[in-house]
């Protein structure tokens, strides 16, 4: 069977250049200071211009032990080799990258930690930020990556190739993300115990976001599932994500370990395994008990003192291949969590009629699958790998020796996407009696009721920890958020966006604390006194400064192509650009966004006109389809100050939804008489604000009174049903997945409704299952649990199970369809009423 590989990005997004200032740099810690690869940076004209070599060649560098380095905004030093110098760096290393294709980029992480809105609030604080990125995070132990950033530090604090300012004074702050805060807190511990206290910069603070301490889940059967895919099923992409998941990089994290019966290893089982012989159970406790330099955690995960709902089961695949009703190839496989003991977790068979069976069922205690902590679709991901590969391994035209045969689901059903991935209190690394939490109960039930946060004492190793508590943003959601969630993809999640800002905020008020000179009595970094003052609570999001909170959260994305017709020699990564301009109406710039522009964002310049020779100027956008300027659409025009001084200007882009579908490219057309033109920061800015908009309430009857069915597939269509008297919509569904639905005519608030009541003539609707708007995972089957009234079936739902307020404006029940989905070929539902109560 073809198995289509899955790929874990612990940081997900994409890649694109940006316009910020950097350069970047490549160490490799088996050598000396000589031992740098470094980019050929100009940064008196901030460019970039290839790779040149520096000391030995970069071949020469072995890849197993290379760090790669990207600094932001550089601060110009001509006393230095190379020609820049780091102002209190803050150090931000990346997560672990599961992938069998590639490595992860730079350029991929400064996208993700932009729109993170971790940059913009570092600069203003006037910290260089600095991107750390290890190429083997899977292959490569976590000791030997740990040992790789100590001396990266240790050439920083040298200054042999480029400046650091106030070292002594100002010193390192060090940001983990994931399994970089493991990488982070154990190099910066090396570092620390090794430095000369009177040269050598201090680690002023460490802190890790969502990294686990104590370690990381994954879904107990799902080793169990990848095994028997790689091993006896044939499958070359499971093999390889199961060779990547044992490599000391991702097995080091993992609390369950492959424990042999055998000798040949035939026999064994996956096991928690917490033994002081493993290095984050054993070496890496050293790191975190040492009290040299303060350390703050930030858990993602929820801590409510009790396991999140959940369903037992995963997901549930099995597809067959037939000819004349007798089975020829089946693919089976079952995902399940359960606690007993004694009910298979894992179930999963191949079959072929010439080979015959292979099949195994693994029966365990998956205790730690919903531990309550932040959570990863680990499940979704298999499901939607096996279910691809079952349909390529028997296509429905499949032909084998001029046999033709019928293949079809007799199961397919994805209920429990997501599962616990990194524990609260691993990421926390609490305590219960002394001991590391993870393997007691209270790793389960602890609450944030009473926890002293800011001051942990014995509870934690660290100064200060802080997780999903009553006060944060994300508190309302059942289960925790996803592990490192970017809050854009295709829409902004305001959850996510004002569950970040909280995050920044504790970390960066920490900071502002332990910078605080209680002697001098004033901070070491200056500009933290425009905003902080020491002694702050940071639970107390009152004192959260508004450049954090900006009343919602800014976004900002550089162009990847850029080009100016006045300046032949500039392109999108120069910061600045200065031309002469004539006069009349010009197209001085043109910007390719990459994909479609997102609807609703602003796209802004900083411009300034110089030497003018006149009184005005003029400004307009224009948006295109394709860089020759197909299907153009013009904004309006802005009035530019002609007073020498840098203004600001911004349009906003249409915020109906489809409205700029395959637009791309953006001009930028100045109208005047003409000048000395400065274009600086080209930027598409994305806000999301907490509006408090208001939602018409739904009406009780939402069929057949207020609103209308129309089909969403064209293998779905609606018709209208008459039986006697009685009158109703007749879906008739031709597929599996064929969908129809109910239209509210926009978003409508369901607040003042608990239960949701289907009427559906009896024998139809059978294999229907409905949700609301694009929550696939909440789907009911209307058939299940239904009762008879009168002539009719109804099927009675819970609101708040099938309205994802996760994703809603302030977590409200609000939407916009109620779907009708088909989970059979050829299925036939009758509506005969709905009724919200």
């Amino acid at each position: 069977m073809r198995f289509v590989l899955f790929v874990l990005a612990l940081l997900l997004g994409f890649s694109v250049s940006t316009a910020r200032e950097h350069i970047d740099l490549v160490f490799s810690g088996n050598y000396g200071l000589d031992s740098m690869c470094v980019a050929k940076y100009d940064i008196k004209k901030s460019r970039n211009s290839g790779f040149t070599l520096t000391g030995l060649p970069c071949s020469a560098l072995p890849i197993y032990d290379k760090v790669r380095i990207r600094v932001l905004n550089p601060r110009k030093d001509d006393s230095k080799k190379m020609h820049f110098s780091l102002v209190r760096p803050f150090l931000m290393i990346d997560g672990i990258y599961l992938s069998t294709n590639g490595m992860r980029t730079l350029s991929e992480m400064q996208d993700e930690v932009e729109r993170f809105g971790i940059v913009d609030p570092l600069v203003e604080l006037g910290y260089t930020p600095v991107l750390v990125q290890f190429p083997q995070t899977v292959r490569r132990s976590l000791l030997e990556n740990s040992q790789s950033f100590a001396k990266m530090l240790h050439l920083i604090n040298s200054e042999y190739w480029f400046g650091f300012d106030n070292k002594l004074q100002d010193g390192f702050v060090v940001l983990g993300v994931s399994q970089g805060g493991i990488l982070g807190r154990y190099g910066s511990y090396l570092y620390d115990i090794a430095r000369n206290k009177m040269t050598d910069a201090p680690i002023r603070l460490y802190s890790s976001l969502d990294s686990p301490h104590q370690g990381a889940i994954l879904p107990l059967a799902l080793f169990y599932t990848i095994d028997f895919w790689a091993l006896d099923g044939g499958s070359g992409g499971a093999e390889a994500f199961r060779d990547l998941i044992n490599g000391p990089g991702a097995s080091g994290l993992l609390l369950y370990e492959r424990m042999c019966k055998n000798k040949d290893c035939s026999d064994y089982s996956y096991e928690v395994n917490a033994s002081p012989n493993r290095f984050l159970f054993g070496e890496y406790r050293k790191a975190a008990e040492y009290k040299g330099f303060p350390s703050v955690l930030i858990a993602q995960g929820q801590l409510k003192g009790a396991i999140p709902a959940h369903s037992d089961t995963f997901f549930v695949l099995n597809r067959h291949a037939k000819k004349f009703g007798s089975p020829f190839g089946r693919a089976e496989s079952r995902l399940y969590s359960y606690l007993d003991g004694k009910t298979p977790i894992a179930h999963n068979r191949k079959y072929q009629y010439l080979d015959g069976a292979k099949e195994k069922k693994r029966t365990a205690q998956a205790f730690y699958d919903f531990i309550q902590g932040s959570t990863y679709p680990f499940a979704e991901t298999m499901y939607n790998s096996l279910s691809d590969g079952m349909i390529k391994a028997m296509p429905d035209d499949m032909t084998e020796f001029f046999v033709s045969f019928s293949t079809g689901w007799d199961e397919n059903s994805l209920i429990q996407k997501n599962s616990t991935f990194i524990p609260t209190t691993s990421a926390m690394d609490l305590k219960c009696n002394g001991i590391s939490s993870i393997t007691e109960p209270c790793a389960f039930y602890q609450n944030y009721s009473g926890f002293p946060f800011t001051n942990p004492g014995a509870k934690s190793s660290a100064n200060a920890v802080y997780a999903v508590d009553a006060t944060h943003p994300r508190y309302n959601e059942p289960i925790s958020g996803r592990h490192i969630e970017l809050p854009l993809n295709m829409k902004a999640d305001s959850a996510v966006i004002r569950g970040l800002q909280v995050d920044m905020w504790r970390v960066l008020c920490e900071l502002a604390n332990y910078d605080y000179d209680y002697a001098g009595k004033k901070f070491r970094n200056e500009n933290l006194s425009w905003y902080f003052k020491p002694g702050t609570d940071c639970m107390d999001q009152t004192k959260m400064p508004e450049f954090l909170r900006k009343g919602g959260y800014v976004q900002k994305k550089y162009f990847a192509y850029g080009r100016y017709d006045y300046n032949a020699e500039a392109t999108e990564s120069d910061k600045n650009v200065t031309f002469d301009l004539p006069a009349g109406w010009h197209k001085v710039a043109v910007f390719d966004n990459g994909e479609d522009l997102p609807e609703g964002v602003s796209v802004g310049f900083d411009i300034t006109v110089n030497n003018t020779k006149g009184s005005w100027m003029k400004a307009e956008l224009l948006l295109l389809k394709s860089k020759s300027g197909a299907g153009q659409l013009q904004l309006q025009e802005v009035s530019i100050p002609v007073d020498g001084k840098k203004h600001h200007v911004h349009w906003k882009l249409p915020a109906n939804e489809g409205s700029l579908k395959k637009y791309h490219w953006i001009r930028l057309v100045l109208n005047s008489d003409g000048g000395n033109v400065t274009v600086a920061n080209p930027v598409l800015t994305k806000s999301v604000e907490d509006t408090g908009k208001e939602y018409e309430n739904a009406d009780i009857e939402l069929y057949p009174k207020a609103y209308k069915f129309a089909s969403w597939t064209p293998s779905a269509s609606v018709e209208t049903y008459l039986e006697g008297a009685n009158m109703g919509a007749e879906l008739d569904f031709k597929k599996i997945g064929s969908e129809a639905y109910l239209d509210f005519k926009g978003e409508k608030s369901f607040e003042s409704y608990k239960k949701l009541q289907i009427y559906y003539w009896p024998g139809s609707c059978q294999g229907t299952g409905v949700y609301f708007d694009s929550y696939l995972s909440g789907m009911h089957y209307l058939k299940d649990s239904a009762t008879i009234e009168g002539d009719f079936v109804v099927k009675e739902i819970s609101l708040s199970d099938v309205i994802d307020t996760k994703i809603t404006h302030n977590y409200k029940k609000i939407a916009s369809r109620l779907v009708f989905r088909s989970g059979k070929t050829d299925e036939v539902c009758l509506v005969y009423r709905i009724l919200a109560k």
